[in-house]
């Protein structure tokens, strides 16, 4: 979706993120006197498209201050880094049967992310597909008298492992099966060669942090804020 003005010399551009219907974001803006009229213009069509929120996700890089407030932009989520030396880790003893990813689990495992992530962090089917077709990406699921209640994914690039999502049921937490599943994911990063194992959270997951820092985790230098701004929806007051 872009927006022009003033012959094509300002524009705004924005998207889904993460190919998510309900969640758009800020690709590109222009600078100049008619911004903050046509990001209101945006907001207007993306609340009418049913999109929630739209965010500025920017990573590392430095964030527009001024483009924040023009748009309406806050802080929503602060991401922290954590890295660990080697994948080496002793074995796990645990009840959970650990298998590869089928493509017959993708419902389970994204009804499991709407009982493990925030709504922000769930993934749609598209997202999801595209990243499991990914090359270097392993999924492994837990499953618990048949039920499938968690997963660990990660990415390998030579001798770089990250640890891409670490889900367990909320009703099936504090059983162990968080900490099963790690080993099972840093196991096959060693056995993929990685060096290195490297993974992000949200700065307010202190239980995630507690179960890495056990597994000698340590924080990285990575710590960046995404902003966004919630969207009026037709009918709201």
């Amino acid at each position: 979706m872009a927006f022009v003005a003033d012959e094509g010399r300002q524009y705004v551009v924005a998207g889904p993120w993460r190919r998510r219907s309900d969640v758009a974001e800020l690709i590109e803006v222009s600078r100049g006197g008619l911004r903050a009229s046509l990001l209101a213009t945006v907001d207007t069509a993306l609340a009418a498209q049913g999109v929630r929120l739209l965010v500025l996700d920017q990573g590392a890089h430095p964030v527009d201050r001024e483009l924040c407030r023009e748009a309406g932009f806050g802080a929503i989520e602060r991401i922290v880094e954590y890295e660990r030396s080697g994948c080496t880790v002793p074995p796990c003893r645990s009840s959970l049967d650990l298998r590869p990813y089928r493509p017959a689990d993708r419902e389970a495992v994204l009804e499991l992310e709407r009982q493990s992530f925030p709504w922000l962090w769930w993934n749609s089917r598209e997202e999801w597909d595209a990243y499991v077709s990914l090359p270097g990406v392993d999924v492994i699921v837990g499953v618990d008298q048949e039920r499938l209640v968690g997963y660990a994914s990660t990415t390998v690039y030579y001798r770089d492992g990250h640890l891409d999502r670490l889900a367990v049921r909320g009703a099936d937490q504090g059983r162990g099966f968080g900490a099963a599943l790690l080993v099972a994911a840093l196991t096959h990063l060693d056995r993929s060669g990685a060096k290195q194992v490297r993974l992000t959270t949200q700065a307010d997951n202190h239980r995630a942090q507690a179960l890495y820092e056990k597994f000698g985790f340590r924080r990285g230098r990575l710590d960046y804020e995404i902003y966004g701004t919630w969207l009026a929806q037709s009918g709201d007051a």
